[in-house]
């Protein structure tokens, strides 16, 4: 742990603490740190916070997180880009409408950073595709494809077949989530097993691929927690309240869970994974990271 304080406690370190908190705040305070896709709207929040996990470490991660976890906190009073849920959490209880905005973003920055330092120490071959790497999406492709069959199953009402009810929302506008869990949920397994028999070919002809695929997990893992978490603590903290039990609308917790994020949450994932390990890689071949650590 040591080691990991004296990661922030330099020059760079600092300054680059300093830029990615000013970018949360321009995110928080305008519409860019939002993209509008259609009926959906993706986040790009989350990305500082693995940035910082990547360039910085657990402790790095956390201090990115505590900051985006305050700005979302201060937008339930209207304090940048209001939140709507934020506002009524904020008048049902708002100590515990701190807790719920702000340990899930913190919890996160500081869980992203120690996976990201585990991965990287496990990698294969430098900026090659690890085994245990393409292992990690072949599995979460298969977890994601796993919650989207429960979706559609849970879903399904005593008068409809799950075919028939997919259609219908598609044919009314909309996507039921747990077909597009099941297609995410594919392509990442497919990619995953791709990525295994590259890395087998890979560590045979001992050549190196040109990415970092542990940047890539981090931004993965920075969108899911930061998901997982949140809605975690909504459901913890205030879902005996009215306001979330009418949202529930009787669904069990895990159904409303899924439904609730739906296919933001996915799409924020496929964003944070991409852009996080494009820059993470390209701040790798521009030495601008590791941060030297003097002993």
């Amino acid at each position: 742990m040591k080691y990991q304080f004296k990661r922030i406690a330099n020059t760079r370190a600092f300054a680059i603490l300093a830029l990615l908190t000013a970018l949360l705040m321009v995110f928080s305070f305008t519409p860019i740190g939002t993209i509008p896709i259609g009926p959906l709207s993706i986040t790009l929040n989350i990305i500082p916070v693995a940035i910082a996990a990547i360039a910085l470490g657990p402790v790095g991660g956390l201090i990115i997180g505590c900051v985006f976890g305050i700005l979302s906190y201060l937008q339930c009073i209207s304090i940048g880009v209001p939140s709507g849920m934020g506002a009524i959490l904020f008048s049902i209880n708002p100590f515990l409408a701190f807790i719920q905005r702000f340990v899930p973003r913190a919890l996160d920055g500081f869980l992203v950073g120690l996976i990201y330092d585990a991965i990287k120490k496990r990698t294969a071959t430098r900026g090659g595709v690890s085994v245990s790497t393409a292992l990690f999406g072949l599995i979460a492709g298969v977890i994601l494809a796993a919650i989207g069959a429960f979706v559609i199953v849970a879903g399904v009402n005593k008068n409809n077949s799950a075919a028939a009810q997919t259609a219908s929302l598609i044919t009314e506008g909309h996507t039921n989530p747990g077909t597009i869990y099941i297609v995410i949920g594919a392509v990442l397994a497919a990619i995953g097993t791709i990525a295994f028999i590259v890395s087998l070919i890979d560590s045979r002809k001992n050549k190196r691929i040109e990415v970092m695929p542990e940047c890539f997990v981090a931004g993965f893992l920075s969108a899911f927690l930061n998901t997982l978490f949140f809605m975690t603590a909504l459901v913890g903290l205030f879902g005996h309240t009215e306001y979330i039990q009418n949202l529930m609308a009787g669904r069990n917790i895990f159904v409303f869970i899924i439904a609730f994020v739906g296919i933001n949450a996915l799409v924020e994932i496929i964003v944070s994974t991409l852009i996080t390990g494009l820059v993470g890689t390209a701040l790798h071949r521009a030495k601008v990271l590791p941060l030297k650590t003097k002993n």
